[in-house]
Parts: C-alpha cells; sequence; structure tokens
C-alpha cells in the first residue's frame, strides 16, 4: 500500500496516488502527527482505494514507463531545465550532485532503477547525513521534475527517504575567528572570509556580490535575485557596517564589472572551492571541528542577540520575512549558560552573582 505522509502546515495526513496515469495527492484526516494519526490515515487510504476500485497493477500496465527511457535520459533532461530555470550556481550545484550518480546508473533503465542504487551511491560518496540529504533531495526532484513535465507517469524512487541532515549549530567564537584569520596565507580567501564576519552574508551571497549590487552612499548589497524572493517578495538588503563598506570599496575600484570576491586565481569562488578550504582548516586545527562557512552566519546571528540587537532587526539583517528562523535556527543563546543567567537576573530584576570556581 501507498505511504501516507504529514503535512505541517495542514495538519493533516496525505498520500500520493497514481489516477489517470498521473501522480495525485489525497487529502485523508486532520490528525495529530503520532502513531494513532498514521494509522487513521491508514485506515482512511484504505477506504479511498476501495472506492476508487484502485490497482497499482492496473495503474501501471495502463500507463507504463517508457521502455528507452534511461537514468541518463532523465537526469540530462532535468539538468537543462536547470541551466535555463536556475542561478549559475544552483544549475553547477546540481549538476556536481547528479553528474556521478549519471556516471554510474546513467545506462540503466529507468524500469530497472530501485533504492539500492540509490543507497550504493550515497554509501560509495561518502556522504555525511547532511550532504546525503541533499543529494538525495537532488536527485528526487530531477525524477519529480521528469512526472511534472509528463515525461514519466511516476517517479521510481519518490519512496526513498532522506537522511536527518545534522545541525548546524556550530558558532565560532571570536577566538576562533582570530585564528582562522591568521592561518589564511592568500588575502582573496581572508576577504572572503572577513566578508561573511562582518554581513552574516551566505557564502553564496559574498561570491556573487558585484559592483552594480553595492549602494555605498547607503552602505548596503542589494540583490534583487535571490534564495528566499519568492518567500519574501522583495529584494535582499545586506546592511554593512564601516568595515564592511570599505572592503566593497575597495573591491569595487579594482572590480567594475563581475564578482567582486574572486580567489587568488582571479576566478569566482565555488561552493566546492569554500568548502575545501574550511575543512583543510579543520585538518590543521582539530579544535575548529564543525566550522563550515555557513557557521559564520550563525555566529553572526548568535553575537548580534547577545550584544542586545533586537530580534526584528537580526530578522532583517539575515533576510528572513519573520522572526520564526531566527529563533529556531541561528538564536543559539541556549547555549551560552552565562548570558542567559545575566538575562534572568535582569528579567527578575536581581544581580546574578558572580559565578565561582
Amino acid at each position: 500500500m501507498q505511504k501516507v505522509w504529514f503535512r505541517k502546515s495542514k495538519n493533516a495526513w496525505f498520500a500520493t496516488i497514481l489516477e489517470g496515469g498521473r501522480q495525485k495527492q489525497i487529502r485523508l484526516v486532520n490528525a495529530a502527527n503520532d502513531k494513532h494519526g498514521r494509522r487513521l490515515a491508514e485506515d482512511q487510504l484504505l477506504k479511498e482505494l476501495a472506492a476508487r476500485d484502485y490497482s497499482v497493477e492496473k495503474e501501471a500496465a495502463a500507463d507504463p514507463v517508457p521502455s528507452w527511457a534511461t537514468v541518463a535520459h532523465v537526469v540530462n533532461a532535468f539538468l537543462a531545465y536547470s541551466r535555463g530555470e536556475h542561478s549559475a550556481d544552483t544549475a553547477a550545484w546540481h549538476k556536481s550532485l547528479l553528474a556521478p550518480f549519471v556516471e554510474r546508473f546513467g545506462k540503466l533503465r529507468v524500469t530497472r532503477l530501485r533504492k539500492k542504487h540509490v543507497r550504493a551511491w550515497v554509501r560509495d560518496k561518502g556522504y555525511n547525513p547532511t550532504s546525503a540529504n541533499k543529494a538525495i533531495g537532488v536527485l528526487k526532484r530531477a525524477f519529480n521534475w521528469a512526472v511534472e513535465e509528463e515525461h514519466l507517469p511516476r517517479n521510481p524512487i519518490a519512496h526513498v527517504k532522506k537522511p536527518k541532515p545534522l545541525s548546524r549549530s556550530r558558532v565560532v567564537t571570536p577566538e576562533e575567528r582570530e585564528l582562522i584569520l591568521g592561518a589564511i596565507k592568500d588575502a582573496a580567501f581572508r576577504r572572503f572570509v572577513l566578508a561573511m564576519t562582518l554581513t552574516g552574508c551566505r557564502p553564496g551571497e559574498v561570491a556573487r556580490v558585484t559592483a552594480a549590487d553595492c549602494d555605498l552612499a547607503t552602505g548596503v548589497w542589494v540583490f534583487a535575485k535571490h534564495k528566499t524572493v519568492k518567500k519574501t517578495g522583495r529584494p535582499r538588503v545586506v546592511y554593512l557596517p564601516p568595515a564592511a563598506v570599505e572592503l566593497a570599496r575597495e573591491l569595487v575600484a579594482a572590480r567594475p564589472e563581475g564578482p567582486l570576491f574572486l580567489n587568488s586565481r582571479g576566478k569566482p569562488w565555488t561552493r566546492n572551492a569554500v568548502r575545501i578550504r574550511f575543512r583543510n582548516l579543520r585538518k590543521k586545527f582539530p579544535a575548529l571541528k564543525g566550522v563550515i562557512a555557513y557557521a559564520y552566519r550563525h555566529s553572526f546571528a548568535t553575537t548580534a542577540l547577545e550584544n542586545g540587537v533586537g530580534i526584528a532587526q537580526v530578522a532583517e539583517m539575515l533576510g528572513h520575512r519573520s522572526t520564526d528562523m531566527v529563533m529556531r535556527v541561528y538564536g543559539h543563546l541556549g547555549q551560552r549558560v552565562e548570558h542567559m543567567r545575566e538575562q534572568a537576573a535582569k528579567a527578575a530584576g536581581v544581580v546574578a552573582p558572580a559565578t565561582t570556581g
């Protein structure tokens, strides 16, 4: 039987079935996301399938996957679509994840594609849970796209589960920031890391900012196209402290066209290049375990909250529409015991005693 799944935004259970050769989501019951709710949903799904006189075999026979279709056909078509519809960075990221899968399983007929092939790919790549989550997600997206475009009647790996990603809760301390900047030998990467430190930008935003995005008189970067534009419906504004304004001014004068932050060979920073640089830093300094480029964004938010910046202002600086993301993901104040004890003392109107020992 098809699997039921819970949609938090609707507080309801759903299932995806084939109907007329196409995938269709059906709403089953409004129930809690627990074992009891799942049982109710599964019971309702049986009733729905019975009412539809549903048969997986019948549907498959009525609209089979084309016998000639291979994994390479599907993935390469999706990558062509991605190049036309997504940013260059996103399209390149999709290709970097999917190319190894095509190299290994590209000749495999779609009708023979199974969960075991996906598992073998993830295992042999040595992905950690976060990387496996993203890789499987992009692979499933490629096949979902083929279904949406009616190239395939169904996604053969729709049931493959993604592992839960690791928590991005690592905060870079001021001492660690100094250690990292001191260990970086080339000025190009030092500027890149400094920009993340000063702005709280995503690594990808620093990598693609150009002179055209800079309004130095106002002291901001403005991205018309960005990661959350569909959610926020507005440009991404990055507010620059004085040191970041001066850094941007220097780079705009040197590079009026193209990305401002280039590597030592004069090429734009890629996601993989930045990842490797931080991996090498972790190897050299084991105490930096867990420090990745994105940790600077978390550190920026946490430090801002610690220093009394309002949560609404932090959300605005990070480019979020609401404060929910800041509280859920970035505000790691619970890890700072002394700071939180001081805040509790202020709330109670008393002075916190000094810690002894």
